[in-house]
């Protein structure tokens, strides 16, 4: 790690990147201090680099350290980002970018008797930080190229297999990121199959009053969910369409954006609150979404 932060290789070599599907940006790592070498070398001093003892070399004494939030730190921090966000564009990958738009923890996911690791003042500072920064990115990438999370979520594992940290979460955040992954993974590829086909004619626009509504039933076949693409008072066809379906607020199946307007799901054995909400994808990568509670059908 710090071998590569020395030698900014993804600048230089980015043909590392050219087969990606996904460039996943995580910021968490920007609480770190930079260190600035009588070299010229700007670095990050991680706990790789304290360990590696290398700023105990005589030939780096004298190195300066620059702390998160001062407004040299974002000068640079700005600079990095145009450096970066114009080489994905040189090599047209800029819409494989994603940020993982997270947040320090303050509390465990549980009821918990031991103390949180991290003064509530230290991870308020962090997270002012980091809003600064997906701010600042917000105004160069679209909506879609975020993760999002509910504050549930953002909360901290105490049994975490690396260790209590407020960005160490619980086990229901990595599988909310993953699948938030290959739902983009999926976005993506259809994309790209679309764009192949010139004649494909672009989908309604949110921006414009494209709306959606949804409606879901639930048989001894399964259930069944109907999204209808609205505009002007007038069902449109095209576009594209996902589906989750929750039991109790909680995510149980998926159906993948695709061009089709309705989904089935097998009737799942776990009891509870069925409901279903639809997504609508248009040709810039807006998204909205519409719920609806499964109603029964009588046999």
């Amino acid at each position: 790690m710090v071998a590569y932060d020395f030698s900014k290789q993804i600048l230089t070599q980015p043909k590392a990147f050219q087969d990606a599907d996904i460039i996943l940006i995580d910021l968490i790592d920007e609480r770190f201090d930079l260190a600035i070498l009588p070299s010229g070398h700007i670095i990050t001093y991680s706990n790789e680099l304290a360990e590696s003892g290398l700023l105990n070399d005589s030939n780096v004494k004298g190195f300066q350290l620059i702390k998160p939030g001062t407004p040299e730190r974002r000068d640079l921090w700005v600079q990095g980002m145009h450096k970066f966000l114009t080489l994905l564009e040189q090599h047209n990958k800029i819409d494989c970018l994603v940020i993982n738009k997270v947040y320090w923890a303050s509390r465990f996911e549980n009821a918990s008797n031991t103390n949180f690791p991290v003064p509530l003042a230290t991870i308020e500072r962090a997270n002012q930080e980091l809003e600064w920064m997906y701010k600042t990115l917000e105004k160069k990438l679209g909506k879609h190229q975020f993760l999002y999370f509910p504050p549930q979520l953002l909360t901290s594992d105490e049994h975490h297999h690396w260790g209590v940290s407020p960005f160490h979460y619980c086990e229901q955040y990595y599988k909310e990121a993953l699948t938030q992954l290959n739902l983009i993974t999926s976005e993506n590829s259809t994309k790209g199959l679309l764009r192949e086909d010139p004649t494909q004619e672009k989908s309604l626009l949110i921006s414009e009053g494209a709306t959606i509504t949804v409606a879901a039933y639930k048989s001894k076949h399964g259930i069944f969910a109907h999204c209808s693409l609205v505009m002007d008072g007038s069902i449109h066809e095209g576009g594209e369409f996902a589906f989750y379906l929750l039991i109790d607020g909680d995510r149980h199946d998926v159906r993948w954006y695709d061009a089709l307007p309705n989904a089935c799901f097998p009737t799942p054995d776990k009891l509870g609150e069925l409901t279903v909400i639809a997504f609508y994808q248009d040709s810039s990568g807006e998204k909205f979404s519409c719920e609806c509670t499964v109603t029964p059908l009588n046999p």
